[in-house]
């Protein structure tokens, strides 16, 4: 995940870790688990990136893990895979509902020799996207146990040592973990930038947008960053929330921009779909 809490403007061009994000972006926008290479392909250029370039971030994300394909008649098919599908489910099934506080967080805990940093990095950020916060170095906490999620990360390579435990503490020293290992007051800053750059966006935008790659180009400008940057936000009991924060906010300008410009984009998705 990004770390920088300045949100970035919308670049001629899509950087390299923009782009990776793109790609559950569409996913999304066409409401399906599955999309052909040449869909995939034709919508990321509508996005931005030339033929070239979206074929080779395909390649690279089939590579890394964050995509799987499968041969279909003279194509492929893609589903997204990994770190970067379970953060997808995170979002497309977000729900206020929180846990009750219990008086213990469930806890990773974690040595990893220098050898072994490949294995860190991907544990920590399929942590970070299963709902996970870093109270320390090799300290993983979450409300409930979310080590389901991280699949075949749970049978370390030689030399790791990985525990599950749960860690007790009192409800105000437990607030004070969950303000530190999500990095709340950051989060709430950040949160709080996007929500006011998404209601200056709005308020002049049309008033029925025409359904067109345009539709599209603008939702992803829009809501791309700030949507992936939502998963930093734990579900957290509400003793343990701290007050003011600035979630809300941007979830109703997130809500707004999705009413306005998710049905001409949707539509027009569909319509590239169908032309296959």
């Amino acid at each position: 995940m990004n770390e920088n809490v300045s949100p970035p403007r919308l670049a001629a061009r899509p950087s390299r870790g923009r782009s990776v994000a793109l790609v559950p972006f569409l996913f999304g926008a066409a409401d399906r688990d599955e999309l052909s290479g040449t869909a995939l392909t034709r919508l990321l250029g509508d996005l931005g990136l030339t033929e070239a370039a979206a074929r080779a971030l395909i390649a690279r994300m089939r590579k890394d893990g964050h995509l799987t394909g499968e041969r279909h008649g003279g194509g492929t098919r893609y589903r997204l895979a990994g770190d970067l599908a379970a953060g997808f489910v995170r979002i497309r099934d977000n729900s206020p509902a929180a846990p009750e506080w219990d008086g213990r967080f469930h806890a990773l805990l974690y040595q990893v020799p220098e050898g072994e940093r490949a294995y860190r990095d991907a544990l920590r950020r399929a942590a970070l996207l299963t709902g996970y916060g870093l109270l320390q170095q090799g300290v993983l906490i979450a409300v409930t146990d979310r080590s389901a999620g991280l699949g075949p990360l749970l049978t370390p390579p030689e030399g790791v040592r990985l525990r599950r435990a749960t860690i007790a503490m009192e409800e105000a020293d437990a607030a004070r973990a969950a303000y530190d290992a999500w990095g709340l007051g950051a989060l709430s800053d950040l949160y709080s930038r996007y929500a006011e750059d998404l209601e200056v966006a709005m308020r002049s935008a049309p008033d029925r947008p025409a359904a067109d790659a345009e539709a599209l180009r603008t939702l992803s400008r829009l809501l791309g960053k700030a949507m992936v940057d939502t998963l930093r936000a734990p579900r957290l009991p509400e003793p343990l929330r701290p007050a003011g924060g600035s979630l809300p906010r941007l979830q109703a300008a997130i809500g707004q921009a999705q009413r306005v410009y998710g049905p001409p984009a949707i539509t027009y998705v569909r319509r590239v779909l169908d032309d296959e």
